[in-house]
């Protein structure tokens, strides 16, 4: 029997976990590109997507006018009138709470001036109150640093030119915030008249579009029904949330002695459709408002302490339970999508995040090669 020579056994052997260096450069570079592409049309994109889901919110409602024997375009007028008295009954809540607010600041801070000098008399020494405390202290901290900073050269004298606040620059910069912001809303608001106002054709027009086949044209067709199914679920749970946090805002702040309960309970159901920042945004807002008309360190505690715990609530318990049913996703999928889209778009991504994955899970349901990512993201 002839002997296999070594060289020959080494060759045969097959190559096992070979990997192309060049096919997965070329996978992350065009990761790396898509991802970039995605970030910068944001500006263009997310008004777009926010459309399409105030169009999907306010159908139900278009929908109620119509089955009033309404055309649709007065149904769709309709609609718009409502929602716009809607806001404009919000903002003018919003405006008394502001209003009381500054009329109650003068106050607060006579308040504040003598609960600061009758500690000062209590303590027998004024030097010792916290506000003198803490003026000592900074007047210390910068004798330190000047000596550290001195020059060894005694004749010279070292002048600090100290850049004040540039108001007028901050002004600017804040008023084209607010023009960019407007511009953007009154583009939303005419782009979501128009999708209303379009009704099915344009579902219709996709489904026309996405192939010759009827297979496939029915596959799409069960697509965006089962895309405005799980939207409206979601926003209905949305909705549900937001008055759950409204309501148990206003009983705690009631229950405190903070005036206008109410507003404070709209201001942050409203406000906890923003992920993350909403919700920080109104503990803020009942501790300060606690603090103005009650006068006390202890009231404004309570006040955010239990604002706080409401947020937490319902950031950690309800939002999850409720979002995963009605878009059939699981929490670490909202949670994680929620991060990558705010962090894609900031706060049109944190409005977006949700509704960008219950229509990724439908879709990805439906179409066979994508039903493992659909499989990750499900309940």
């Amino acid at each position: 029997m002839d002997e296999v020579p070594a060289g020959d056994v080494v060759a045969a052997d097959p190559a096992v976990g070979s990997i192309s260096v060049r096919g997965a450069a070329a996978t992350v570079v065009a990761g790396a590109a898509a991802l970039f592409v995605l970030r910068e049309m944001g500006i263009f994109a997310a008004p777009i997507l926010l459309s399409i889901l105030l169009a999907c919110a306010l159908e139900p409602l278009v929908a109620a006018f119509m089955r009033c024997r309404l055309p649709r375009a007065i149904a769709v007028l309709a609609a718009a009138l409502v929602v716009a008295l809607a806001c404009l009954a919000g903002a003018g809540a919003a405006k008394r709470q502001v209003t009381a607010f500054m009329d109650a600041l003068p106050d607060t801070v006579a308040a504040i001036k003598q609960a600061v000098l009758r500690r000062d008399q209590q303590s027998g020494d004024t030097r010792f109150g916290p506000i003198r405390q803490l003026q000592r202290a900074a007047t210390d901290l910068q004798a330190t640093l000047t000596a550290a900073s001195a020059p060894s050269d005694e004749d010279v004298t070292r002048v600090a030119v100290a850049r004040g606040l540039d108001l007028r620059e901050y002004l600017l910069s804040a008023w084209n915030r607010t023009l960019a912001t407007g511009a953007q809303l009154l583009v939303v608001g005419m782009l979501t008249l128009v999708l209303l106002l379009a009704g099915d054709r344009i579902k219709r027009k996709v489904v026309h579009a996405a192939g010759s086949h009827f297979e496939q044209r029915l596959l799409t067709a069960d697509v965006i029904r089962d895309i405005d199914r799980r939207i409206q679920r979601y926003l209905a749970a949305r909705l549900l949330i937001s008055a759950i946090v409204g309501g148990a805002t206003a009983a705690a702040m009631w229950g405190l002695g903070v005036r206008q309960p109410l507003v404070l309970g709209l201001i942050a159901g409203a406000l906890n459709v923003v992920p993350f920042i909403g919700p920080t945004v109104g503990v803020a807002v009942c501790a300060v408002v606690a603090f103005v008309q009650l006068h006390t360190v202890q009231s404004t505690l309570e006040a955010g302490g239990i604002a706080t715990l409401v947020a937490a609530l319902e950031g950690n318990l309800v939002t999850p339970w409720l979002t995963g049913r009605a878009g059939e996703l699981n929490t670490a999928a909202v949670f994680v999508s929620v991060l990558f889209w705010g962090w894609m778009w900031d706060v049109w991504g944190l409005l977006l995040a949700v509704p960008i994955m219950v229509s990724i899970k439908a879709a990805a349901d439906r179409i066979e090669p994508l039903q493992p990512l659909g499989e990750l993201l499900g309940r």
